[in-house]
């Protein structure tokens, strides 16, 4: 199925990790008859065709949609499968990182075929083997017509009871600004009915952001939606948490407050990933306290960030809402490596400079890497007290040009200077 003559494309992804394959592929409805034959046989718990108005377009075969070459770009469905021990660390790990859906954590990673019915493909002349689950998001099939173009459509219920809100959307369209910065321009903002449900017709072409908002409840980013000249529909079902508070001090390693420490809540959780529109973060006073607002109820990881300080290991973990939180920090070193290249011929393009704490890497110890500038260098900021082991090579590199390592043990509030000679 996945090294099929009709495909055209592939790659894998997600990033950090990898194993969900995706075959890009165009072929008319026998080409397809056989591929579904096939793909009713794989010994996969679930399989699932998702329906699509339109033509398939390939990012690969013309990323930027250049004019003159959508046709080439153009594709009838893709196949994705899972390396079912990718997908479990996935599912498994951070939820920055977990593009699993939920829904499949119960039976096992799922196959699809995206097929998009604009195409060369007649759906109407097909027969879905058993054991295949077909989800239809094709405008006709949700109440829609063609000429409605782009629809986000979706719900929005109290997460705790699963009653309908009252709530409003804002479709935002996001731009890049002049400063490089992400500008969003407000679009359209209905309001959901008594069963919370909303739509939106013809959303602009690129990229749209969607914010749900209610009184008494966090905001939540409820979705992206990236749109072009296909017609096409998509759900964007949204539960809202009551707000939450969290507040706390901050201290250095005396008990002393800090201020103008930046705190910072990550891996919101309520109901799965919950972002705000405008993220969690703020700034501690002149006593080294914090107060964030428009919390959902749920579990969050909290960061601080105060240049000439770190706090060393994982971030903590918290439920929300939550008060009288102390978390302390330490001075940290500033560690500037020099990579002396006596003795050789030329010097590399790329290079790169390397810091681990010593006994090698593992979860909550620091580290990182870095090509250095045009002096030689790269400056290591805010790293932890502690021993650490430094090394060097080009990029491209073979193992008999790695430099021989150094160890450094850097102390908190000093600049270390650390060289390294290329081979």
């Amino acid at each position: 199925i996945f090294n099929h003559s009709a495909r055209v494309a592939w790659w894998e992804g997600p990033p950090l990790g990898g194993g969900q394959y995706h075959a890009e592929c165009r072929g008319d409805t026998e080409t397809f008859r056989a591929v579904l034959a096939d793909f009713a046989k794989l010994d996969v718990k679930s399989k699932r065709i998702v329906l699509h108005d339109g033509i398939g377009h390939s990012f690969w075969l013309s990323p930027n949609r250049e004019p003159g070459r959508e046709a080439d770009a153009r594709i009838d469905w893709v196949f994705m499968v899972w390396n079912p021990k990718h997908w479990e660390r996935f599912r498994t790990g951070p939820p920055e990182f977990n593009p699993t859906d939920p829904n499949d954590a119960e039976t096992s990673p799922p196959a699809t075929i995206d097929l998009y019915t604009g195409g060369n493909v007649r759906w109407s002349e097909l027969q879905v083997p058993e054991g295949i689950e077909v989800v239809d998001n094709r405008l006709e099939s949700h109440g829609f017509k063609p000429e409605d173009g782009s629809v986000a459509e979706g719900t929005v219920l109290d997460s705790t009871t699963k009653k309908p809100i009252a709530a409003s959307i804002r479709l935002e369209q996001i731009k890049n600004g002049s400063d490089g910065r992400r500008d969003y321009s407000l679009v359209s903002r209905p309001k959901t009915d008594e069963k919370g449900r909303w739509f939106i017709k013809n959303v602009p072409l690129g990229t749209n952001r969607l914010v749900v908002e209610a009184k008494g409840y966090a905001p939540r980013v409820a979705g992206y939606f990236n749109t072009t000249n296909q017609p096409r529909w998509q759900a964007f079902p949204t539960t809202l948490s009551r707000v939450a508070t969290v507040s706390g001090l901050v201290t250095d390693a005396a008990g002393q407050p800090l201020a103008d420490v930046e705190v910072r809540l990550t891996d919101v959780m309520a109901m799965g990933r919950y972002d705000s529109p405008l993220g969690y973060s703020v700034k501690t006073d002149a006593q080294g306290r914090f107060h964030l607002e428009d919390v959902p109820i749920g579990t969050a990881s909290v960061q601080v960030f105060k240049p000439g300080y770190c706090r060393p290991g994982l971030r903590p973990a918290i439920k929300t809402p939550a008060k009288d939180l102390t978390l302390e920090m330490v001075k940290s070193a500033r560690l500037v490596v020099t990579v002396d290249f006596f003795g050789v011929t030329v010097r590399p393009e790329s290079y790169i400079v390397n810091i681990e704490e010593e006994g090698g890497r593992a979860v909550g110890k620091w580290g990182g890497m870095a090509h250095i500038d045009t002096k030689n260098q790269h400056v290591f900021e805010n790293v932890p007290p502690g021993v650490y082991v430094v090394q060097g090579h080009p990029n491209p590199t073979r193992e008999d040009q790695k430099t021989d390592p150094i160890t450094v043990e850097l102390e908190g509030g000093k600049t270390h200077n650390v060289v390294v000679l290329a081979r």
